[in-house]
């Protein structure tokens, strides 16, 4: 009788358990339609699209609004439906690198420079710079513009334009400042090192083995009426946006639908394999979900590719995308086996953030905001100035011409900036009051402030 009524209760509790699961995941779908409708409808986005993947499984996966307007107006499959990626792109070209690392076609901690072939960087410093400074975002290379032309025939080879191209502002390892050049750089090995163009390079070792049969840098002709074309609300109407084509593709220029994206994340969640295909090792496939550098460790930092971010108790690790037309983001929540992507029109819109959010509130815990933390009560004199970010142009005829952030101190030697006010923790580490922003500084041999970071892209040079 104890046997029996202990396996009634058993299945009354998976029942239970199982029935709120699937309140849950309905109870959230209902959520993100109202926000996702409500949203595009105010910000008049014409279409949109989110997987989330837990488990190993995928738990929604939805397409919302419009590919096209007008005449050829088809609604959105996440499917079938080709969006641009834009800066995702960086992630896919790290995972080709790290590949190579797997076969020891390369040593991550060794001069680039044995492995290029047509570009050389220079010895700007005694530091030489290694595959894991250009993952880490830590090379130090000055962020050039130029590299997008609106006709392919104007496209310019990637190690044609690389050349002359790579300056060296700062010694590499020592702050990561979100970069393109680097990862750029990254791609171009992958090319020198395998002997393939990057996308051929992509298409053998990630694509095709994921079953990504519907994700390309060059789009194929006939997946054309499949691509999404990108929109911009400019003077009450969505206007269409020219197709951009990059010098450094390796860092922006791949299209991808929502299906694919979901196994792409599948992937890297269950760490380096998808089904029985296996594409990165175990403990490779963990570099891309670990902090390799950060101005301070509680300041979110960056792992290879994808940068950090806590938000409703749980870490994540990510990547945005934007290009004219289009807008995407992509999340790991490894610790609760979690990943989100997100894509919809229009550049300068945050409706991929707010899905997201609402996504990691229902999954994680709530922010807790100490109103009275503990805190030191050191001068803090010698942070405030002006701070510039450090993924601008140092060198561009405009560079004193760019944005500058200043920090004020207050009467309580708290900081203030950035629209929050911080209050010290550690001699080189402040938080805000509002709990949304860990602020961690660096300093040179002289015990002079140099960098201050908020986190992962927010990366900062003071101004003498």
């Amino acid at each position: 009788m104890k046997i029996y009524l202990s396996i009634i209760f058993t299945l009354i509790t998976a029942i239970v358990f199982s029935q709120k699961n699937e309140y849950d995941i309905g109870f959230l779908e209902s959520k993100l339609d109202s926000l996702i409708e409500k949203t595009m409808e105010s910000e008049h986005i014409p279409g949109a699209s989110f997987i989330i993947v837990k488990d190993g499984e995928t738990l929604l996966k939805k397409g919302y609004g419009y590919t096209t307007l007008g005449r050829n107006v088809k609604p959105v499959n996440p499917d079938s439906t080709i969006f641009r990626i834009g800066s995702i792109t960086k992630t896919f070209t790290v995972t080709a690198l790290l590949q190579l690392k797997d076969e020891n076609l390369i040593d991550l901690h060794k001069d680039v420079n044995q492995y290029l072939k047509s570009v050389k960087v220079t010895d700007t410093y005694n530091e030489p710079i290694t595959a894991s400074h250009l993952m880490a975002h830590s090379a130090g290379f000055d962020e050039l513009t130029g590299r997008r032309v609106f006709k392919q025939d104007q496209k310019i080879p990637l190690e044609t334009f690389l050349n002359g191209k790579l300056i060296r502002l700062r010694e590499p390892g020592i702050v990561s400042a979100y970069s393109t050049f680097g990862i750029a750089l990254a791609g171009l090995l992958v090319e020198n090192i395998s002997g393939l163009s990057l996308e051929d390079y992509m298409k053998r070792n990630i694509w095709q083995p994921l079953g990504m049969s519907m994700t390309s840098i060059e789009l194929p002709k006939h997946q054309n009426n499949n691509l999404s074309i990108g929109y911009e609300y400019e003077n009450g109407i969505n206007v269409p946006q020219p197709w951009e084509w990059y010098h450094t593709f390796p860092a922006s220029s791949i299209n991808s639908t929502t299906a694919d994206m979901g196994k792409y994340l599948k992937m890297h969640l269950n760490l380096g394999q998808l089904n029985n295909t296996k594409i990165l090792n175990r403990e490779t496939a963990l570099s891309m979900q670990t902090q390799q550098l950060s101005v301070n460790p509680e300041v979110y930092g960056f792992a290879y590719g994808f940068y950090e971010k806590n938000q409703f108790g749980v870490k994540a690790y990510n990547h945005g995308g934007d290009m004219l037309g289009y807008s995407s983001f992509i999340t790991l929540v490894p610790e609760i086996n979690l990943g989100i992507f997100v894509v919809h029109h229009h550049e300068n819109t945050n409706l991929k953030g707010k899905v997201v959010s609402q996504i990691l509130e229902h999954f994680g815990t709530k922010n807790v905001i100490n109103p009275n933390p503990e805190r030191m009560n050191n001068d803090v004199s010698k942070f405030t100035g002006n701070y510039k970010w450090m993924s601008s142009c140092y060198t561009c005829p405009n560079s004193d011409q760019q944005p500058i952030h200043e920090l004020t101190a207050n009467d309580d030697n708290t900081l203030l900036g950035f629209g929050r006010k911080f209050y010290q923790v550690e001699p080189l580490l402040f938080k805000s009051y509002d709990g949304k922003r860990i602020m961690g500084f660096l300093q040179n041999e002289n015990g002079k402030i140099k960098y201050m970071s908020l986190g992962n892209v927010n990366a900062f040079e003071k101004v003498e």
